[in-house]
């Protein structure tokens, strides 16, 4: 009862917060001990703390939006795991107690809804809806006297931000001066760097929230900045309350961007008619979504610095994903090459699911210093394979997984399971059956481990005599099974040397000039002869090694027993 009554806490702070996406699912808790949970949620801490104070402090962006939120969500998510060991995180540290200026009204933020059906869920129990696209810029609050810009704050904390005033009364597109009779005006929106004829599926973000946060920081405006910055007005806290009345409003004053690309929708085609539309079709900013607000909300006085109930944003689908570590597993084939496979937990891009993600070589592994709990981003490269970017998380407390040993394995080891032989061993019987070797029918990398599990293959060869009360006695094997088995063991015997040898991993010579020399030719070829036919010094040397190799010997004297043609 305890843990579902902290799980729940946990789901009611990340909806309130806004941390993680309508619709989005969370991972179990953490199998962790109260240690190891103050541990690793104090040193995300850290660099949420670290990340905050960079983007609203110091203008840098260090991590992309989507996948803070991520770690914020799942901050919050180990929060409700471990209510009882662990504080109230200030995501913004003793930097964000420092902010010079207070918002007259303060910035509130977006719950994010995940996807379609989340943007349905969420209209079913409001009226009165509106969306505009979700400008890719840097919240501010412009505060107007008598129709005179007299200050600009940074979002900061939502509460306090930085003094942005000095700046603002120099870029021109800001209006310095409304057209007003209003003594005192506040609106809030965003400010975004002017990209001509932006198409949003085609040009991506072009990091133009980056260049609008590092002019505002910076002691002096660029000429660039004066010129391409300028002013999106997504509300007017304070403003009528008809929705379609301030937004005429905000336009006579003469905000130029804001009112013409807000539209009430009805239902969630409508939302997601202007998702697309404004995903495909050219505009002066870049975006990354929509934010879909009801016209009539309560006044800005009662507003809290968190999302609120009455907006939400759906934004444009991610080219990458976030993904846990479940585990590290190293594979060994039949060449005796390492290679390293990071096991995901499932998570979808586009319609595609990803589980797990070749690394190569341990040495690449090693370069990305990952182990089960980090965090990945996941992407897809070229024809859909499923790769790493980068590591956005690494779990406090590492364990490393057993790695296997290199230097036992290479091209002519393991023609049987002595040592550390199974992984490399299977391989090569997976590839002797398969279709550059024999091109057996229905037996697969399964078949071959459970016949060596029940010990009825004891090298290459050896199960060119099962029998079916052999096959029978084994768990799986039904008679049609066996018999099915029997035949490919039948067409195996079959094969000419030329076939076999290609399947036990003499592959630097073609099928056809091993009919042509013969066996018993090439056993006495030279590594002279070899250069001699296309190879070079060390590949000609590594051809001898291989035809003589006492286990390669001991298997073809089997295969003449079995009667294969050839040898």
């Amino acid at each position: 009862m305890l843990f579902l009554i902290k799980l729940l806490i946990g789901w009611l702070l990340l909806y309130l917060s806004g941390g993680i996406a309508w619709g989005q699912t969370l991972t179990e808790c953490p199998k962790w001990n109260k240690t190891q949970a103050t541990r690793e949620i104090r040193a995300l801490d850290a660099e949420l703390q670290r990340w905050n104070q960079a983007y609203y402090f110091q203008g840098v962006s260090l991590i992309d939006d989507d996948i803070y939120d991520h770690l914020l969500a799942q901050r919050r998510q180990w929060a409700g795991c471990f209510s009882d060991v662990v504080a109230e995180h200030n995501v913004f540290g003793e930097e964000g107690q420092n902010l010079p200026m207070f918002h007259p009204v303060v910035q509130t933020g977006l719950i994010k809804l995940a996807d379609r059906q989340a943007v349905a869920d969420w209209m079913k129990s409001r009226s009165n809806l509106w969306i505009q696209p979700k400008i890719d810029g840097v919240a501010v609050t412009l505060v107007y006297q008598n129709g005179h810009l007299v200050s600009a704050i940074s979002r900061g904390d939502g509460i306090k931000g930085q003094d942005w005033t000095a700046h603002a009364l120099n870029i021109n597109g800001i209006p310095r001066r409304i057209s007003t009779d209003l003594p005192r005006v506040v609106v809030q929106g965003e400010l975004f760097w002017y990209l001509a004829d932006h198409i949003q599926h085609r040009d991506g973000g072009q990091n133009a929230r980056a260049k609008v946060a590092g002019a505002m920081m910076a002691k002096a405006l660029s000429p660039q900045a004066v010129t391409n910055i300028a002013f999106w007005v997504w509300d007017w806290p304070d403003g009528p309350e008809d929705m379609a009345f301030r937004l005429q409003q905000l336009k006579s004053m003469g905000f130029e961007y804001g009112p013409d690309d807000t539209h009430p929708v009805a239902n969630v085609d409508e939302v997601e008619s202007w998702y697309q539309y404004w995903f495909d079709n050219p505009l002066p900013f870049a975006r990354d979504g929509v934010v879909i607000r009801q016209g009539i909300r309560p006044s800005g006085s009662s507003w809290s610095a968190q999302p609120p109930l009455w907006a939400a944003a759906w934004k444009y689908p991610t080219e990458k994903v976030i993904a846990e570590v479940q585990a590290i597993n190293f594979n060994i084939g039949r060449t005796g090459r390492v290679s390293t496979v990071v096991q995901l937990e499932p998570v979808k891009i586009d319609d595609k699911t990803v589980r797990r993600i070749s690394l190569g070589s341990i040495a690449r592994w090693r370069s990305w210093d990952i182990v089960p709990g980090d965090r990945v981003a996941v992407t897809l490269a070229g024809q859909g394979i499923p790769k790493m970017t980068e590591v956005v998380w690494r779990v406090a407390e590492r364990v490393v997984p057993e790695i296997p040993d290199e230097t036992q394995h290479d091209s002519l080891s393991c023609w049987n399971t002595e040592g550390e032989c199974e992984q490399q061993f299977i391989a090569r019987l997976v590839w002797l059956s398969g279709k550059k070797g024999l091109d057996l029918k229905g037996i697969s990398q399964k078949t071959w481990q459970r016949l060596l599990i029940a010990g009825k293959v004891t090298d290459l060869a050896s199960w060119l005599w099962l029998s079916e009360a052999d096959l029978l006695s084994l768990s799986g094997f039904s008679q049609r099974n066996s018999q099915r088995m029997l035949q490919q063991i039948a067409i195996a015997r079959q094969r000419d040397a030329a076939q076999w040898l290609t399947g036990l991993g003499m592959t630097f010579i073609s099928p056809e000039i091993m009919r042509k020399v013969g066996w018993d030719n090439l056993l006495h070829w030279t590594a002279t002869d070899w250069q001699q036919n296309g190879m070079g010094e060390k590949s000609a040397k590594r051809a001898v090694e291989f035809v003589h190799h006492p286990p390669l010997l001991a298997l073809v004297e089997q295969l003449k027993a079995a009667g294969v043609q050839g040898f």
